[in-house]
């Protein structure tokens, strides 16, 4: 469902549910994974996206806590810490200018949300064009499937927490699996895939993009371009249903050396696929790897 709490888009609204209705049957066909049992896009102003964000980010911190010992140990503790008041000095911009979707649990069990600022869809661009919109919202609707399957991160946090700090898969694998089902979805919808990394930036958005930490942030957290290579390397060998068992088993996700493997593919002048990830998935998981 899709919800106006601004109370002046309910345009936007309408527009939100519709393509909803269009995309949300496609996400199992396309990523294998169910969607929980209650999905809700909601059109929010800046300062509710700061502060549950906030929220959000502090209470998994916690929760990994009650998960694992690892998460008490000073350095993480200031490791999430910082990290919180980092994300809190640049809230802000990250709403109001540069984030074009944010996916969170929701207050039930089997519920989760996505939190869309509109003045940040206008500064993307996404407001542009309907397609980048609905590529937008499919490439939310996977997170919601992708965290149900990981029960938020949890099934990893709990056994192997050091997949979760420090220059992990985790990010490549989450953001690059939605970027590849986003892509799959917007080429079965319009005839070719849309990218709404391309949609016209407003002036203030070129601006915020280039202060320097804002800069070193999106660097950090914007993995969607190495991380679809992965995934999409890994399906093309072992399959979607094969892939799904990352959401589990956290021995599975990708290592450092497999998305510099990808990074180095990417970089190379005639690249071609990364290959360690997918061979190890497919030595994992019992298929024969076709780059072997």
């Amino acid at each position: 469902m899709a919800l106006d709490e601004t109370g002046s888009h309910e345009d936007l609204r309408r527009q939100v549910g519709g393509i909803l209705a269009l995309v949300a049957p496609l996400v199992k066909p396309t990523t294998g994974l169910d969607l929980p049992g209650l999905v809700a896009v909601r059109i929010v102003p800046v300062e509710t996206w700061q502060s549950e964000q906030a929220a959000e980010t502090a209470r998994r911190l916690w929760a990994y806590r009650e998960l694992n010992s690892f998460w008490k140990r000073p350095g993480i503790t200031l490791l999430g810490t910082a990290s919180l008041g980092t994300f809190r000095r640049l809230s802000a911009d990250l709403g109001g200018v540069m984030v074009m979707g944010a996916t969170q649990p929701g207050p039930g069990a089997d519920e989760s949300q996505t939190l869309l600022v509109p003045e940040a869809l206008e500064h993307t661009g996404v407001l542009s064009d309907p397609e980048y919109l609905t590529q937008v919202i499919a490439h939310e609707l996977v997170h919601h499937a992708q965290n149900r399957a990981s029960r938020h991160r949890a099934n990893w946090a709990a056994h192997t927490p050091k997949t979760l700090v420090g220059g992990n898969g985790v990010a490549f694998l989450e953001e690059g699996h939605a970027r590849w089902a986003d892509q799959v979805i917007t080429r079965d919808l319009f005839g070719a895939a849309v990218d709404a990394d391309s949609a016209p930036k407003s002036e203030r958005y070129k601006e915020v993009a280039g202060r320097k930490e804002i800069a070193r942030l999106k660097a950090k957290l914007s993995p969607y371009k190495v991380g679809r290579a992965l995934v999409a390397s890994a399906i093309d060998t072992v399959g979607t249903q094969e892939l799904n068992a990352v959401w589990s088993n956290p021995l599975l996700l990708p290592s450092k050396d497999e998305v510099a493997d990808a990074v180095a593919d990417l970089a190379a002048e005639e690249p071609t696929r990364p290959e360690l990830w997918a061979s190890r998935l497919g030595s994992a998981t019992g298929v024969r790897s076709s780059i072997d």
